[in-house]
């Protein structure tokens, strides 16, 4: 009996190079996003992240970060100094 890896190859086998080409940038951005992902669930990570949202919090209520306002340029939100 045939596994789905075989069906798999001998599809590939039937693609041209630039067909051959696109999937396999697919299927590396998949393990790429896979690493990704094991590596935000570990706990480090979630005490990483939990640090820098206290971080982001303080920097908030000490007024060293504005509301974004679309159509804004830089000098508009900061002034002249910029």
């Amino acid at each position: 009996m045939s596994t789905q890896a075989d069906h798999v190859i001998e599809a590939a086998k039937q693609l041209s190079l630039d067909e051959l080409k696109t999937v396999s940038e697919r299927i590396l951005d998949m393990f790429h996003d896979r690493k990704w992902d094991e590596l935000l669930a570990t706990p480090e990570s979630d005490a990483y992240l939990e640090k820098l949202e206290e971080e982001l919090k303080a920097d908030i209520a000490a007024g060293r970060i504005i509301k974004y306002i679309p159509g804004k340029s830089l000098a508009e939100l900061f002034g002249p100094e910029i």
